[in-house]
């Protein structure tokens, strides 16, 4: 979710990188760990329904400025076809990254970090494994518009490391957030993709966060396509941690 704030410090409300598309400029503290964990549901049309059923990313700070993060998900897909229904299930691809702080909000500059993940070949289900390596790398800004409201931004590119789609897509997300209270937020989100093949994916979204303590957040999510090449629609549910 988005915030201006650097650290999270023990009693200070927790920032995560869900259930936004845009991840925040945030790192967590030196030896600072945190868990972000979630479903989702996808319906593409009226034959296919992507289904994720865990998605669990952790992340630790490592050094001042930089964080560590390892990323793993179970997912489903369900197709609907005139010879018979369709059912996969399994672990998609391992993720390794890193994010670095480049700049701190000051004043007219928002806050800047890098964030580059890699996508490891042959770590999933047949199904849903990359032969490749995939990556991701994109330049995340979050700035404070006023005490209770924050715009942030992500532009990046991806390889998927899928055999036959060795091109780039490069994304954005544009995002603002409001804080209604001291335990929920709210956002809303366009974000897209435009790939080196193929239509551009633009999507809307939008959600809610509830710190149910200072370490323990909630997170709820919607969303709808807005180009022809993009799904009906999409829900997610989320649980983050964070310990100490």
């Amino acid at each position: 979710m988005l915030s201006g704030a650097l650290f999270a410090q023990e009693n200070d409300p927790m920032v995560t990188d869900r259930p936004s598309q845009a991840e925040s400029a945030s790192i967590i503290p030196i030896k600072g760990f945190q868990l972000e964990s979630g479903f989702a549901f996808e319906r593409v049309d009226s034959e296919l329904r992507n289904v994720t059923f865990n998605t669990t990313l952790l992340r630790y700070g490592l050094v001042e400025n930089m964080e560590l993060r390892l990323g793993f998900q179970y997912l489903g897909r369900y197709e609907s076809l005139e010879g018979g229904d369709r059912d996969e299930n399994g672990f998609g691809p391992l993720t390794l990254g890193a994010k670095f702080l480049l700049i701190e909000e000051n004043g007219d500059l928002p806050q800047l970090a890098l964030l580059s993940t890699l996508s490891l070949p042959n770590t999933g289900n047949s199904a849903f494994e990359n032969d490749n390596l995939g990556a991701d790398i994109r330049l995340t800004a979050d700035y404070s518009l006023n005490e209770a409201m924050t715009l942030g931004g992500n532009l990046g590119v991806t390889w998927s490391g899928i055999s036959g789609e060795d091109y780039a897509v490069w994304m954005y997300a544009i995002a603002v957030g409001l804080e209604l209270s001291d335990k929920i937020g709210t956002y809303a989100e366009l974000f897209g993709f435009f790939p080196g093949e193929g239509k551009n994916d633009h999507r809307w979204d939008g959600g809610l966060t509830y710190a149910v303590a200072n370490n323990l957040q909630l997170d709820f999510s919607t969303g709808i396509g807005l180009s022809k090449v993009s799904p009906d629609f999409f829900i997610s549910l989320g649980l983050s941690i964070r310990m100490p």
